[in-house]
């Protein structure tokens, strides 16, 4: 009865690895693109900003690599639906998956990450450079960057939640964005709920003189 009992509790405690996908080798360029929204190289560029922040510091076999996580990210961030990273088959479970999407959010939040992609200019010689683009590129003078906003939907938030709800009647943070002749994104404001008008964002944001 006793040497039954152990073998229950060997069993209960033994842990079932499911095999991992590698997505890279498994999908040409385009398939990537259509799942991840990166090809191959934009995918192992993400990894490398990251990986430093975000790779298990186990060694253990069943360690998730930086590429997974990065892998998994994107997927979500892609689809907006964590159902289907699970459903991927990355061998993960729904709870491994939430956190990896955090923890590599997070490092590709930090400053010294956004600083390299994210730009506002701020000295002469920028805002002249700015402006003769998009005079060359598209014939408006003048013109430091495009600005636009956007409602980026999110779950209910258990305080203030009315001050989330947007004119279309769903949760929201009004997203105010910026970029330059090129399309590239120089300033990104989140700081604000979905309540709140473009115009007030747009006058508190010093960037909107010079």
């Amino acid at each position: 009865m006793a040497e039954a009992g152990r073998a229950d509790r060997v069993r209960r405690r033994g842990r079932i690895f499911r095999a991992r996908r590698d997505v890279l080798a498994e999908y040409s360029d385009r398939q990537l693109l259509e799942r991840y929204r990166f090809d191959r190289a934009g995918i192992e560029f993400i990894t490398d900003l990251v990986k430093d922040r975000i790779q298990s510091g186990t060694r253990r076999n069943h360690a998730i690599s930086a590429l997974l996580k990065v892998v998994v990210t994107l997927r979500y961030l892609a689809t907006g639906r964590m159902q289907l990273c699970g459903g991927d088959d990355l061998g993960m479970s729904q709870s491994t998956v939430s956190r990896v999407i955090t923890q590599t959010i997070e490092a590709l939040a930090t400053p010294d990450i956004v600083r390299q992609f994210i730009d506002f200019p701020t000295t002469r010689e920028a805002v002249d450079r700015n402006m003769q683009e998009f005079q060359r590129m598209h014939g408006f003078p003048t013109v430091v960057g495009a600005i636009d906003g956007t409602h980026v939907r999110i779950i209910a938030p258990t305080q203030n939640e009315e001050i989330y709800v947007n004119r279309h009647r769903y949760h929201s943070i009004n997203v105010q964005v910026v970029c330059d002749a090129k399309y590239r994104l120089i300033d990104v404001v989140t700081q604000w709920s979905g309540s709140t008008h473009d115009s007030r964002i747009l006058r508190e944001r010093p960037q909107t003189t010079f």
